[in-house]
């Protein structure tokens, strides 16, 4: 995925699982994130979701953003994230 994400958006990110509650049979697998304008890979109120083997090149913000810690049992393994690219769009430490 390329140039994806809206910049300066609460919600807007490139790949968002968004408070969907238990999900055993949701992953995202295998994907490829670059160029991005807001987040490569959100999680937010989302339980047992697979995150494994993806990529973020260039993406501004946090790469791997697990929202509120109330995300419980998700399992994130084996992604790789590359030249972040510092955002004041949201929070202070994007």
């Amino acid at each position: 995925m390329t140039d994806v994400g809206q910049a300066f958006k609460v919600g807007r990110y490139a790949v968002h699982f968004h408070m969907i509650g238990a999900v055993h049979k949701s992953y995202a697998k295998g994907c490829s994130t670059h160029e991005g304008h807001n987040r490569a890979y959100t999680i937010h109120g989302t339980h047992y979701l697979r995150l494994i083997d993806n990529s973020a090149y260039h993406v501004k913000g946090h790469n791997v953003f697990v929202e509120d810690a109330a995300e419980t049992k998700n399992y994130i393994k084996g992604n790789l994230v590359m030249k972040i690219v510092r955002s004041m769009s949201l929070l202070n430490t994007d």
